[in-house]
Parts: C-alpha cells; structure tokens; sequence
C-alpha cells in the first residue's frame, strides 16, 4: 500500500491526489492530515503502522514529512518538488491561509517549530530510497536545494515546469517500477 502526502495549503482533492488515485486506484491512500505539524506527523505516523504502507510519495511540505516517515519506517519515497527547509519558506505565510477547498486556517510561528524538530539528518539521506522528480520551473522552491539534500537519491531533473509538477502522468510507470524494486 502507497501513501500519498499532499503539500502545504493543498488537500486530499488536490490535482496530484486525483492523477495518483486514477492510476494506482485502490493501492494508495491519499492522506487528509491536519496543518498543525505535530498532529499531521501522528496521523501519518498512523496510517503508516495500521495500513501496511509500503511506499510513500509526497510533494512540496509532504516531501518534508515523507522524508522524515521513510526514514523512521524504512521505507521508499517518491518526493514531488519537495520541500527541504519548510521551517524557512512557509515564513512568509505565517497569519490567515486558505486550502484550495476553501478552508481557512493559521500558520503560526509554533508551527514553523515543530517543523525543525522533524529534521532529518544529512547523514540520514545518503541512501537510494528516495526518487525525486524536480522541475526548474518551480516557481516557489528551487530544485537545487532538493537535488543537492539527497546526494544519493535516484533523480529526474526537467527544464521549465510548475510547483505541482507538470505532466506528472508520463512518469508514473518509472514511480510504480522504483517502489516496487
């Protein structure tokens, strides 16, 4: 079973979330996690302990969470434009946030905290468990930073793009071949 972690602002009915459930259909679990950091890392922490989550994949802030869960659980993830230094970029959104469903919240400052404490350590990320697909048109995080945190991770790097990743589509065989490895 797959895990999919959406991004910051973005819910279970995000563009990605409908691309990934059409093609792995019953074997991903799209996650619907609380803003609060702490409590989106419980509620995945439990989907991954009671679903027999095999495989993550995540894009931007879900990209940070993935990172630290694959770690702690061993497991294999697939990071969409992932965020590496949250507790820095989302700075700019501390106040009033709506999601794309219209849902209002508050990205406050004790937030940007508890993202540090979920940290992983450099040393932590030398191994091939990580694919990232990364494109340099990302207008919000720039792929170097990503490329550059996971020296060892299997990469496709793309010229032009979005942040959601542009034409997710035409790489999901090569997702499905590398969690399945």
């Amino acid at each position: 079973m797959i895990l999919y972690i959406h991004g910051f602002r973005t819910t279970k009915n995000s563009h990605t979330s409908q691309i990934l459930k059409q093609y792995f259909k019953k074997d991903i679990i799209i996650s619907e996690h609380p803003v609060n950091p702490k409590d989106a890392i419980k509620y995945l922490e439990n989907i991954i302990e009671t679903h027999n989550i095999t495989a993550i994949i995540a894009s931007s802030l879900g990209g940070y969470y993935a990172t630290y869960l694959a770690t702690k659980y061993n497991l294999k993830a697939v990071l969409i434009n992932p965020s590496v230094n949250p507790y820095r970029t989302t700075k700019t959104y501390l106040g009033k946030n709506t999601t794309q469903d219209g849902v209002e919240f508050f990205w406050k400052k004790k937030h940007l905290k508890q993202l540090v404490k979920y940290k992983v350590k450099q040393k932590e990320l030398q191994s091939k468990k990580f694919y990232l697909l990364l494109q340099k048109g990302d207008p919000i995080l720039n792929f170097k930073v990503a490329k550059k945190r996971y020296p060892k991770a299997k990469k496709t790097i793309e010229k032009g793009g979005t942040h959601r990743f542009k034409n997710l589509k035409r790489h999901l065989k090569a997702v499905s071949s590398f969690i399945k490895k």
